[in-house]
């Protein structure tokens, strides 16, 4: 087969696309606006204008395209290419993003979620490279996990083993948007840590948060600046989500024993004052022989995990020639 994939990473914001070759390296891309809020024929010819210019941008014709990886949250069959629902896209329904995708550009086209084609990037190009076992997760707005067993990603119905943001670490917690109370997700995501630097703030503790606080709000990202300006309030804040994460990142290993544990994710963009009590956690609450043995590292791809893990999902699904075609 041919050396040159497109991969796929659709959000709520924005599609974006990219050439990629066999050795995970970028050679053209390009982004269109997603079109949440438009029915899903919109959303589709944005990803097929989206892919045709970053074909052009690396100098390349559709012709030297082996096949198309498509990323993106939701439920989804992997086999026919169908997107059955994505929290992005509240108009899509039984969507054939495979079908209809692969027609526009004459090459094969497969789906896969968003978490799952991070991990894909992580394993094969970034920081879980020669592992067999691993375990990812994304924090951000919400927690996306992957597991791969053997070296290969673990799907389930749907594609919906890995749904680890809603497992239960805080019974009495914070209420989820699941419905659930103290699911890791809602303990210590996005509005978690809003939530926790808010409420410290209102207890009149000093702290440079309160101009972010009067200028709109609080953000992780604001919180995290705070903190590595030593900002007593948003290391109180860090090691409190931590702790939590930590929690997570414990039950995950004592079950399922990877070499490597990839953390990505906005948020994790904190770094090590996020880190270390995610470490310190994991010391005390993962069983002891397992955790000596699973290595707790940043995810090296940053945002482009998803694109490249896209292009990998799609080359190993045209190699196994006992998966069934999407179009």
């Amino acid at each position: 087969m041919a050396d040159l994939v497109l991969g796929v990473d659709l959000g709520g914001t924005n599609a974006r696309a990219a050439l990629v070759s066999a050795d995970g390296v970028i050679l053209g891309q390009a982004r269109r606006p997603s079109l949440q809020d438009q029915p899903a024929p919109a959303t589709l010819d944005q990803i097929t204008s989206a892919c045709r210019d970053a074909v052009a941008a690396a100098g390349k014709d559709l012709a030297s395209v082996a096949a198309v990886g498509i990323g993106l949250p939701g439920i989804m069959d992997v086999e026919t290419g169908v997107c059955f629902w994505s929290p992005n896209f509240p108009h899509w329904k039984d969507v054939p993003i495979g079908e209809t995708i692969g027609a526009a550009l004459k090459a094969p086209a497969f789906i896969l979620n968003d978490a799952k084609c991070a991990a894909m990037g992580e394993l094969t190009h970034g920081a879980g490279r020669g592992s067999r076992n691993m375990v990812m997760i994304t924090l951000g707005t919400g927690i996306g996990g992957a597991f791969v067993v053997d070296g290969r990603l673990l799907m389930g119905p749907n594609g919906s083993i890995g749904e680890v943001g809603h497992h239960t670490v805080h019974p009495q917690g914070r209420r989820c948007g699941c419905g659930n109370y103290g699911c890791w997700e809602a303990m210590c995501a996005r509005d978690a840590i809003i939530e926790s630097a808010e409420r410290k703030l209102q207890s009149g503790a000093p702290s440079t948060l309160r101009r972010a606080h009067e200028r709109g709000g609080v953000t992780p990202a604001a919180v995290a600046e705070g903190a590595a300006g030593g900002d007593a309030l948003c290391l109180e804040v860090l090691d409190e989500i931590g702790f939590y994460i930590g929690l997570g990142v414990a039950n995950l290993i004592n079950m399922l024993s990877p070499e490597r544990f990839v953390v990505g994710g906005g948020i994790a963009q904190a770094g090590d004052l996020l880190m270390e009590p995610v470490r310190r956690t994991v010391r005390s609450r993962a069983v002891p022989l397992q955790q000596a043995t699973a290595a707790i590292v940043m995810a090296e791809l940053g945002d482009s995990a998803g694109v490249v893990g896209a292009a990998a999902w799609a080359r190993d699904r045209c190699r196994d020639s006992s998966q069934p075609n999407p179009r």
